[in-house]
């Protein structure tokens, strides 16, 4: 395909060691990269969207201590939603298929299988793990809830993944030193291999919840406000790159060193950027989330034949829109989130069955799922 650069040699760019922490070694990696233009829009966007049969709710039924104020991450994982809430109410929480309350993860403490901050939760066939990043610890739970084990981590992260391999992979928040950006360790923390490294001086500035997400073959990794995606396999090994081009709209380069002096120095400045890491549909269509100074764009793209469009988010939207992509099966569902702020954001909110708009009056969120049929 046109706008693919077979095996770019990523000298510098990416790193890696192995064995002992001393030992470690700059290796060039052979990519795949495929650049993706991004114009603001919607022919596109509204092709891809017409091929939507199926729209349904989910009322998460909140109840007892099985509660949450802002969902900063959804999993959607053997017929349960996960929710996790940063920093608002500190927890994680669970909500069967058809939105009833379920289990909620640990609780806010210092003890065995408690956390400060529970920044971010990842979910598979072995259990759920919670992140705590004040106190650097991975905890392990039962799906059904029972605290299992907790493990110190020798370093700062704020993003994990659970491999394939049972190894694991972290995200480092940087500090302005050429640190990696990557670590993978055994299942005990301990670390084993690095990988690509922030430039001198990245200090970022951009709140990313989403730094890691699954898609049908591994993991998408994305740190705002980056313009480049990396694609990893199901053990962790960087195999593709997505870089963004955002046009006459791109970021500066001050700006993705020091994000947020940057705003101090153009608070509305007309450029764009990614928020969050997009959430893979299916193979061919990937969802995400842009703005500027002033406006949020949801964006749909696929990413290997340079194809892309976006919808504005204005009042003029419909309730049914795109507005806030949380998750998706990868199969051709995804997940957004409703809440009554809505009501005065949508120009057909009184639309929403009396069911819906009841259960948002009471306080509820409300999750939208359309089915792509393509």
């Amino acid at each position: 395909m046109k706008n693919r650069i077979i095996q770019i040699f990523l000298l510098g760019l990416l790193s890696a060691c192995s064995g002992n922490k001393d030992s470690v070694e700059t290796v060039p990696l052979n990519c795949d990269v495929y650049k993706i233009t991004i114009p603001l829009d919607e022919a596109y966007y509204d092709s891809v969207t017409s091929h939507i049969a199926d729209t349904s709710f989910v009322v998460l039924n909140e109840g007892n201590n099985i509660m949450f104020s802002c969902a900063d991450k959804i999993i959607e994982y053997n017929n349960k939603y996960y929710i996790l809430d940063q920093s608002a109410l500190r927890t994680v929480v669970s909500f069967k298929k058809d939105g009833t309350s379920d289990i909620k993860y640990g609780r806010v403490g210092q003890g065995p299988g408690e956390y400060v901050f529970p920044w971010d939760m990842h979910v598979d066939e072995t259990g759920v793990y919670v992140l705590d990043t004040n106190s650097k610890k991975i905890i392990h739970y039962t799906e059904s809830g029972t605290f299992l084990s907790e493990q110190k981590i020798p370093f700062f992260a704020d993003a994990f993944k659970r491999l394939k391999n049972g190894n694991f992979i972290f995200n480092t928040t940087p500090n302005g030193t050429q640190m990696p950006a990557l670590i993978y360790t055994d299942s005990l923390m301990n670390p084993i291999a690095r990988s690509m490294p922030y430039q001198e001086g990245y200090i970022g500035g951009c709140t990313t919840n989403e730094i890691f997400r699954n898609n049908n073959s591994g993991l998408c990794y994305y740190r705002s406000p980056s313009d480049s995606l990396a694609i990893l396999d199901e053990d962790g090994k960087v195999h593709t790159f997505i870089v963004f081009d955002f046009l006459d709209k791109a970021i500066s380069q001050k700006a993705k060193t020091d994000y947020l002096a940057f705003r101090r120095s153009k608070p509305s400045a007309d450029y764009l950027r990614l928020v969050n890491s997009p959430i893979v549909v299916s193979d061919s269509t990937w969802i995400g989330l842009i703005e500027d100074g002033n406006s949020q764009y949801t964006i749909i793209f696929n990413p290997f034949n340079n194809k892309c469009g976006c919808r504005k988010f204005t009042k003029s939207s419909s309730v049914y829109d795109i507005i806030e992509p949380m998750s998706s099966d990868g199969k051709g569902t995804i997940v957004s989130l409703i809440s009554q702020e809505l009501e005065n954001m949508c120009r057909d909110y009184v639309s929403l069955p009396d069911t819906i708009r009841n259960a948002l009056n009471d306080g509820n969120r409300i999750l939208l799922v359309n089915k792509f049929h393509f």
